[in-house]
């Protein structure tokens, strides 16, 4: 079967080379990977194989294979379809029942490649045969199974060997499953327990699949590795003056079954984190390269005096941001615009500003009023710094592009806390945003009690504590340490907050950090800025927070 792929795969490169465009056949199961995400639907595919499967505005292949080597061949229909160089591709796999061969599985990717990838879709259709044994336990007759083999994050564009601090960054980068509750991994679906996983744990996600069965759930099949600091050790060994003799961790593979209440599928996603950056570089340079001018939003009050709003189509609220409308009579949908997002004008119409975004698009159209908005005077071209968090994952990056090369360059990576929607906190702002400035300490409030000093025109408010530096980046938005009270004394890493990093959505707006990663990122930040408003650093070279 080897030799066969290799021929087919050499095949393909001279087809290429030749017609620039690949009628893939049989190679479209070796070198490509699926383009669907990872919701996708299934293929409508026939119960029952037949000669004359088709699927509409998809080229098929057929052959046979022996996945488990029983001796008795598979029946394999390999649909796809070619958009711009990328290949989409599903694998259903027919096997024998009763003298029918009937549907059994349908394999799908979380992600298209490009055809000329040829390793890297070599090392997917590896793992079609790869996951085989797993994904066909405990079928039973006539069921079909869905299965998304979940391939890597990473693209040709990112590099990761320039990493420049790596305290917190965790060694699975790509899709994991977050434990919310205490769940069981099993051998196989339905099977016997291999170990247990404790909340927040992260098991890589390998595949996942669905079944026709009845009252069938998803299934994740997963991979972790035990060590002896989690709480699924089964056993912590410790010698006779009680401490911990290190033991080698243990890698386990393993099915999860999917239950929103019980656990949550999130990932480092490096190639949408990119692809976020790149919409918001070409904004910029379309803009530049247009003579246009670039705007920032000016909208920054104390959230302490905001008032309850309904949310955006992009999950934004109103506070500290301004409304922008779909036509300049104030009519129909709107949306909220918050502080620090970048923006270009491109007319006026019945004394309203006409604009288009990197992130919401445009046209919309926002008030001619000169204190909500300012002209940017430090982007010149393409920004090469960028911070990009994830809300849903908890998840962030930093990126640094090399003009010459145009790739991003990987700086550090690691967990956080965003903004919860709740009375007074609200979600982190969803967005792209020019980060206004650092400083060397982050302060918040609370509700003053009888004694505390409370703050001008605030009765009701008093400092309620504080955290290590500060990076504005939204309103009253921050990136910032780890909060805790004014007479704090010991190690920020004991408290709650810093435990609830990587977990869920906690803060008030804000996006939380070790002490020591919200340290290396200000340094990084204001790299040799000489621009000083009070205890403030303005950075000089330009840098963009993309919010997921």
């Amino acid at each position: 079967m080897t030799k066969k792929i290799d021929r087919i795969i050499e095949a393909g490169k001279e087809k290429i080379k030749k017609l620039k465009k690949v009628e893939i056949g049989v190679l479209a199961l070796i070198n490509t990977v699926i383009g669907f995400n990872m919701s996708a639907e299934p293929l409508n595919m026939p119960k029952e194989y037949s000669e004359n499967i088709t699927v509409k505005g998809q080229e098929k292949d057929v052959f046979d294979y022996d996945f488990n080597s029983d001796g008795i061949n598979e029946k394999v229909v390999v649909t796809y379809n070619i958009v711009d160089n990328l290949v989409g591709a599903v694998v259903s796999i027919y096997t024998n029942q009763g003298g029918k061969e009937i549907l059994t599985y349908q394999v799908a990717f979380d992600k298209k490649f490009d055809i000329l990838e040829f390793q890297t879709m070599q090392k997917m259709f590896d793992k079609v045969k790869e996951y085989y044994p797993e994904y066909s336990k405990n079928i039973q007759p006539n069921e079909t199974r869905y299965i998304t083999i979940y391939g890597d994050n990473k693209n040709k564009d990112i590099v990761f060997d320039k990493i420049k601090f790596n305290n917190h960054a965790p060694e699975n980068t790509n899709n994991f499953l977050f434990i919310k509750k205490g769940s069981s991994l099993l051998e196989a679906p339905n099977g016997n327990v291999i170990t247990h996983l404790g909340f927040s744990e992260k098991p890589e996600i390998l595949f996942d699949m669905v079944s026709d069965a009845a009252n069938s759930p998803k299934w994740y099949f997963t991979e972790f590795t035990k060590k002896a600091s989690t709480n699924v050790s089964k056993k912590i060994n410790k010698d006779k003056d009680g401490k911990v003799i290190a033991e080698n961790p243990t890698t386990v593979r393993g099915f999860i079954a999917g239950n929103e209440d019980t656990v949550s599928p999130r990932g480092f996603y490096w190639d949408k984190m990119i692809q976020k950056i790149e919409i918001v570089n070409k904004f910029i340079d379309t803009a530049i390269k247009d003579n246009e001018k670039l705007y920032i939003i000016t909208e920054y009050k104390p959230l302490s005096r905001d008032k309850p709003s309904e949310k955006d189509k992009f999950g934004n609220k109103n506070n500290q941001s301004i409304i922008g409308y779909t036509n300049s009579k104030k009519e129909g949908e709107i949306i909220n615009i918050p502080d620090q997002t970048i923006f270009r004008i491109i007319g006026e119409e019945n004394n309203m500003l006409k604009i288009e975004t990197p992130f919401y698009g445009g046209p919309y159209f926002i008030e001619k009023k000169e204190e909500t908005y300012k002209q940017v005077e430090n982007i010149k071209g393409k920004v090469n710094k960028f911070v990009a968090i994830d809300p849903h994952s908890q998840t962030e990056a930093l990126f640094q592009r090399n003009p010459e090369t145009e790739k991003y360059e990987v700086v550090t990576y690691s967990y956080v806390t965003t903004g919860r929607d709740g009375w007074g906190s609200y979600e982190t702002p969803h967005g792209a945003f020019l980060i206004a400035f650092t400083r060397p300490y982050m302060t918040f409030t609370r509700h003053a009690r009888e004694g505390d000093k409370t703050l001008p025109g605030r009765s009701d408010l008093t400092i309620g504590g504080s955290a290590r530096y500060a990076v504005r980046f939204s309103g009253g938005g921050y990136m910032h340490g780890i909060p805790v009270g004014l007479d704090f004394r010991g190690s920020t890493l004991n408290t709650g907050a810093a435990h609830k990093i990587g977990t869920y959505k906690d803060s008030h707006k804000c996006v939380r950090h070790f002490d020591d990663q919200i340290e290396f990122i200000v340094g990084w930040i204001n790299a040799d800025s000489k621009i000083k408003d009070r205890d403030n650093t303005i950075p000089e070279e330009p840098v963009i927070a993309v919010v997921l």
